[in-house]
This record gives C-alpha cells, sequence and structure tokens, in this order.
C-alpha cells in the first residue's frame, strides 16, 4: 500500500476479504484471495493510495474479479472514507460489496427474467437481464435517479459477441458542474455519458447515485472467440515496434503488408493497422474520441455503425498500447511516427495549430476500410 509513514493500518488484505466472505456469504479462502465455489468466482484485493486530511483518511482499495465467463477481469475500484485508516478501508469494502459484488453473484447465480437483444452484422445475441438494479444514493432528498432508464435505450448498441458485459453508471452533483460516468467493462462512454450529464444539469441539489449491471449472454447466442486478450496483446507489441518505422506512404504501406502477413486472421490484422494509430493519438493527445466505429467493405457505401465496446480487439489494443508506452518508452519522435498516420492527425494538427483546445473537439466516428473477409468479434 502507498501511503505516509504515519498512517499505519491494524487491519490487512485477509482481514478485508473476511469483511467481504461475512458480507456476502459462501466464499472460502484460496491463496489470499477469496472463491465463490457456486458462482466459480475469484477475488483478488490490492491496495492504492491512502490520505490524510486533517482528521479524514482516504484510501483506494482495487477489487479484481475473475470468472471463466469474463474475457478480462472485472476491476471495480473503491474509495473508502473514514475517520481512522482501518475505518476507512472498512467502509470501501462494504461500499464494494453492496454496490458491486452482490449483484455480481446474484447474476452469476440466476437468469434474469428480461432480454436485452442486440445485432452485429445480421448476427443476433440475446442477453440476460437482473431483475434487480438497485440504485445507491447519497443526497440532501432521500429519492435516487435510476441511471439505467436514462441510458438503457442506447445499451443494446453497445452490446457485442463477449459473454458478459458489466456496466457501471455514476452520477454526482456536489458543485455547479455535474460529474458522471458510464463505464462498460471499465471502458469509459463519452456519448453515454452526456445522457447522464444532460439529466444531471436538471437536478441541482448536492447528491450522488450509483448502479452496478452485470449483462450475460445467452448460451443459445454465444460464439466463442478464437482469440483471447494476450494474443493481440502481443500482435499489437509486434505491428508497434513495426510502425515506428513508417516515414512516408510507401513505408507505411510496406509495414502494414508485413502486420496482415504476421498475423494468423485477417480480421485482427485489419483493425491492428486501423486502430493503433488513432489509439496512439487519443492517449498521446488526450483528446475525447467517439463511441462509433465504421467498417467500409471494399470501399463501398458504409452499411452499419459499430461501438467500440462490439469490437473487443480495440479494448485490448488500448491496454496493450498503455504498457508499450511504459515499458518499451519509445521517443516522442518515434511514436510520432505512429500519430502522424491516424486518420484525425489533420484535424488535431489543425486544432493545435488555431489554438483550439484539444478537448473542445468534437471527434466524428472513426472509418476503416477492409474486405469482405471481415469478421466482427
Amino acid at each position: 500500500m502507498e501511503n505516509p509513514e504515519w498512517i499505519t493500518p491494524s487491519i490487512d488484505r485477509n482481514d478485508l476479504l473476511a469483511l467481504v466472505a461475512q458480507r456476502c456469504p459462501g466464499a472460502e479462502f484460496r491463496n489470499n484471495s477469496l472463491y465463490y465455489p457456486e458462482q466459480d468466482l475469484k477475488i483478488r484485493l490490492e491496495f492504492g493510495q491512502m490520505n490524510q486530511v486533517e482528521n479524514r483518511f482516504s484510501v483506494q482499495l482495487i477489487f479484481l474479479l475473475q470468472h471463466p465467463w469474463f474475457d478480462e477481469e472485472l476491476v471495480e475500484s473503491c474509495a473508502g472514507l473514514g475517520h481512522d485508516p482501518d475505518q476507512a478501508m472498512k467502509n470501501g469494502t462494504e461500499g464494494f460489496c453492496d454496490g458491486v459484488l452482490q449483484f455480481v453473484l446474484k447474476a452469476l447465480r440466476s437468469q434474469g427474467s428480461e432480454i436485452m437483444h442486440s445485432e452485429i452484422m445480421g448476427e443476433a445475441h440475446d442477453f440476460y437481464l437482473p431483475d434487480e438494479k438497485p440504485v445507491l444514493h447519497r443526497g440532501t432528498n432521500t429519492q435516487g435517479t435510476d441511471l439505467w432508464e436514462i441510458v438503457k435505450h442506447e445499451i443494446p448498441a453497445y452490446l457485442g459477441t463477449k459473454r458478459c458485459y458489466w456496466i457501471k453508471l455514476y452520477s454526482s452533483r456536489i458543485h455547479e458542474t455535474p460529474v458522471c460516468e458510464v463505464r462498460i467493462n471499465n471502458t469509459v462512454y463519452p456519448d453515454l455519458t452526456d445522457l447522464l450529464m444532460k439529466e444531471a444539469f436538471k437536478k441541482p441539489e448536492i447528491r450522488m447515485d450509483k448502479q452496478f449491471l452485470l449483462l450475460i449472454q445467452k448460451e443459445e447466442t454465444f460464439r466463442p472467440c478464437p482469440f483471447e486478450k494476450q494474443d493481440v496483446g502481443q500482435l499489437a507489441f509486434m505491428a508497434l515496434d513495426r510502425m515506428l518505422a513508417i516515414t512516408d506512404e510507401a513505408s507505411q504501406q510496406k509495414i502494414f503488408h508485413e502486420i496482415h502477413t504476421l498475423c494468423p486472421d485477417y480480421s485482427i490484422a485489419a483493425e491492428l493497422t486501423a486502430f493503433l494509430p488513432e489509439i496512439c493519438a487519443q492517449i498521446i493527445l488526450n483528446f475525447r474520441d467517439n463511441d462509433s466505429l465504421i467498417p467500409v467493405i471494399n470501399y463501398g457505401k458504409p452499411e452499419f455503425e459499430l461501438k467500440k465496446s462490439q469490437v473487443r480487439s480495440y479494448g485490448y489494443m488500448e491496454d496493450a498500447v498503455e504498457q508499450y508506452l511504459r515499458k518499451m518508452q519509445p521517443s516522442q519522435e518515434d511514436i510520432l511516427h505512429i500519430v502522424r498516420i491516424s486518420a484525425r492527425f489533420e484535424v488535431l494538427v489543425k486544432a493545435l495549430h488555431d489554438n483550439t483546445p484539444i478537448e473542445n473537439l468534437c471527434m466524428s466516428q472513426l472509418v476503416y476500410f477492409v474486405n469482405e473477409q471481415y469478421h466482427v468479434w
């Protein structure tokens, strides 16, 4: 745990996991983690920072949930506040149990009665919705806001081929400007977040609302993916290494051809060459991106729109780029070789030239070109 030397909590990881097991029964200890055999769910706990401001303590607790249906860990970062370090950690742990874990356990234990339908390139995917969608509310009034009701009509367009999608909704207003966030499988989606922001501005009172939902795809419409996150990560590192050598259009075509040759699947190769430059540009320049992707087949007319959450490799590549920048530490000049081939590069350069704040840009959907072999996973 990263905290000043004078902050010395008397409880440790196992004490907090024991509190989880007490609050949400059915778990057993396994190698410094909790395991729920009925749901086949494993929970680990990591510590973030602990701070003290006057006589109040705050701590960041990071719970990581693993399940065979999750293609990546469900990560829940919980802030705990208290009059001493122990109380802060206990409050954060209880918040995790009440706001997330109990609903994950219920969803994995039983199927919901309501179905949400999604479709990708003519292929149907049906998801069970949880029967209970309670709002965790704090504020000057007694009535919480049902955040799910605000966004639910848009959610089908964000569901893809994965077995599970976890949706975290947050809206608060303490100061003049509300703070809102919609996350799907740990990624923030600005267009969905705008819906919560619009509603939050209508309510001036001090408030905080949270909702968590786990959506599980029906066995009948689920298709196992032929690759894993680690596979895409390794291919992304390979592709980034080669893209650093791009200096002109001729070298770009040559290197993109190499990437296609080295990839075992056409669709992944097409997504690597289309997405990696855009992800690098977004991470380096930190502009607000659009939620949508538009694949164009054989340079024809766009036939459909996808959301990034529907194309599983996009999130895998975002993680890979962040790891690549952290581990490989390419120079600014090298990484600009990749950013320059971004479809948005000219727009970004013009904004910088015109002294337009990057955060004020409204990016359009990302268009990328594929052939008839392209398949969305």
